[in-house]
């Protein structure tokens, strides 16, 4: 008896997935939050277009869109009984060091042409390219253009002042004493922080 049920139930969920293939289809798609990838790329590379099977539209079919570096979330939600609607979160250049372009987490952006509003990282020396990022988040708030590493540690131009820090940890270390200064030379130390005009 229980074999019949199974066979009985394999035999029905057979012919719904077959069924599924030929109804109902995919007559709308809509797409938004892209702003580099206009709405044909995004189709493209999602492998979507009018007409394919509604239900058999799954986020496996996306798994492209989610390995481009420009992506960092997509939320499909199908609508009975024909429209498919595609959210795209996209990250945004954030700033450059030479020809690389990075997001606010470290990943690098291809293909971006205009770098001129964008923090720019110069320095020399070992890479410290992450912890120039961290320091550019951390300093969002104080307009950070240009973020300068060597060895010995970090010299950042700011929208009305410059900072210098050995590193990330020395400023969140000693934040209090720079957030109190908002212009001139603002110097961190191990000792604390000494300003400048």
């Amino acid at each position: 008896m229980f074999r019949r049920v199974m066979i009985a139930l394999l035999v029905l969920l057979s012919v719904f997935l077959v069924a599924t293939r030929f109804y109902p289809h995919v007559a709308r798609i809509e797409v938004s939050g892209n702003v580099h990838y206009d709405r044909d790329t995004v189709l493209a590379m999602a492998g979507l277009e009018p007409g394919d099977p509604l239900l058999w539209v799954t986020s496996w079919r996306f798994q492209k869109l989610l390995s481009d570096p420009w992506i960092t979330r997509v939320r499909v939600i199908r609508h009975w009984p024909d429209t498919i609607s595609v959210t795209l979160w996209e990250r945004t250049p954030f700033a450059a060091e030479g020809a690389t372009v990075y997001a606010k987490d470290g990943t690098v952006l291809p293909d971006v042409t205009d770098i001129s509003t964008l923090i720019r990282f110069d320095g020399w020396g070992g890479d410290r390219t992450a912890e120039a990022l961290a320091l550019a988040r951390l300093l969002s708030a104080y307009g950070p253009e240009v973020v300068g590493y060597s060895p010995s540690g970090f010299e950042i131009r700011l929208a009305q002042s410059t900072l210098y820090t050995p590193s990330l940890d020395a400023l969140e270390t000693h934040w209090a004493g720079f957030a109190s200064q908002q212009e001139g030379k603002i110097s961190v130390y191990p000792w604390g922080v000494s300003v400048q005009p």
